[in-house]
C-alpha cells in the first residue's frame, strides 16, 4: 500500500512539473517576436532535416522491394 502511495505522489509531482513547464513555454512563446525571414528559415531548416531522412527511407523500401519482387 505504501508503495502505491509513493508512486502516486511521484506521478502527481511529474505531472505538475510537466504542467508548469508547458505554462512557462507558452509564456516564452508569447514574448517571442519573430523577424521577417524567420518563418522561411524555419521551413528551410525543416526541409533540410526531413527530406534526406525520407529519401533514405524510400531508397531502402525500393531496394528491399526490388530484392524480393524484382
Amino acid at each position: 500500500m505504501m508503495l502505491l502511495n509513493s508512486f502516486d505522489k511521484g506521478f502527481k509531482s511529474r505531472r505538475r512539473k510537466s504542467q508548469e513547464e508547458k505554462e512557462e513555454l507558452k509564456q516564452l512563446l508569447g514574448k517571442t517576436d519573430f523577424e521577417n525571414g524567420d518563418f522561411l528559415a524555419l521551413i528551410i531548416a525543416a526541409l533540410v532535416t526531413l527530406v534526406p531522412v525520407v529519401l533514405i527511407m524510400l531508397l531502402i523500401y525500393y531496394g528491399v522491394s526490388m530484392y524480393f519482387f524484382g
